[in-house]
């Protein structure tokens, strides 16, 4: 993989993280299995661990520092884009 390709997924699976851990702890929502979940932070820790010079490029760095994929819930996931991004989603299943 390339360098933007990793930064890529990285920064996708900052969000996915975020927008579903939203959604469990908050909206008491759970859209996807716990295992997916988990398999979503272990590759992101791993990519953090393999990539740090790339991880610094992503949105949520910050919020990933000390992230080692045990629990989303103190996550800062109560950003507007996130709660966002989770209210769509939300609302697209549960039609």
């Amino acid at each position: 993989m390339h360098d933007n390709q990793i930064v890529e997924l990285m920064s996708r699976r900052q969000r996915q993280i975020l927008v579903h851990s939203y959604l469990y702890y908050d909206k008491n929502a759970n859209l996807i299995d716990d295992s997916t979940w988990s398999k979503w932070a272990e590759e992101l820790v791993e990519l953090q661990n393999t990539y740090p010079d790339l991880t610094v490029k992503t949105p949520y760095y910050e919020q990933f520092l000390d992230f080692d994929a045990s629990t989303g819930f103190n996550l800062d996931f109560r950003k507007p884009e996130i709660i966002s991004r989770a209210e769509h989603l939300l609302a697209y299943c549960i039609k």
